[in-house]
């Protein structure tokens, strides 16, 4: 597994860029073109450089998405790493996510609506849920609501279809209890939208 992070320069372009993580996600593409695992998170920091982390399988092409699109403040940042996650470890967590519920109308052979949760106990009930099922039990988690996110198909950012997401960050601190199911978690994102930047497990040494 490669994890990379991209810290963006202070440009009206990559300002621009950053804001539309349907661009973002193209770009990234460039520079992992075989890769049916990528993952990223855009992180906007209040008093620092927005940076954007970058999770695949394969090694990276930086020159094919970044040599004639000057957005980055310096070479991005990488290193190589395995999933040697221990059963009953515990781990510090970074989750941005687009919690949501499918609400079926009863209408044969339709798929149910994708509708986002907008109660904390509801968004911290859909996080225990997933992490459950990937192999892994919340000790403790804050949860940040970042409002609705909204993504154009247009370069510009002014044209093009909109596309609308839930944006929640968890933060916090959990037990492997099957490290092989959470390990496949990582490798593969948590819930919908990944596309867009959701989905990308970080996990830390306690």
């Amino acid at each position: 597994m490669i994890l990379a992070r991209l810290t963006l320069n202070s440009s009206q372009r990559a300002r621009s860029w950053a804001s539309n993580s349907y661009r973002v996600h193209q770009r990234l593409c460039m520079a992992f073109p075989d890769d049916p695992r990528l993952l990223f998170r855009i992180e906007e920091g209040e008093m620092s450089a927005t940076t954007i982390m970058v999770q695949g399988s394969t090694e990276p092409d930086w020159k094919a998405a970044f040599d004639e699109f000057h957005v980055l403040a310096r070479d991005p940042e990488r290193k190589s790493f395995e999933l040697a996650l221990k059963e009953s470890g515990h781990y510090r967590f970074r989750l941005l996510a687009n919690p949501v519920v499918s609400k079926w109308d009863g209408t044969p052979g339709k798929r149910g609506k994708r509708m986002g949760l907008l109660r904390e106990v509801d968004q911290r009930a859909w996080l225990v849920d997933k992490l459950a099922k990937s192999g892994a039990g919340v000790i403790s988690m804050d949860v940040w609501d970042k409002g609705l996110q909204r993504s154009r198909k247009s370069a510009t950012g002014s044209g093009g279809r909109v596309q609308t997401h839930q944006a929640v960050q968890f933060e916090g601190l959990l037990e492997v209890g099957e490290a092989e199911a959470l390990a496949l978690a990582i490798r593969t994102g948590i819930g919908p939208a990944k596309g867009f930047g959701f989905g990308l497990l970080s996990l830390a040494k306690v």
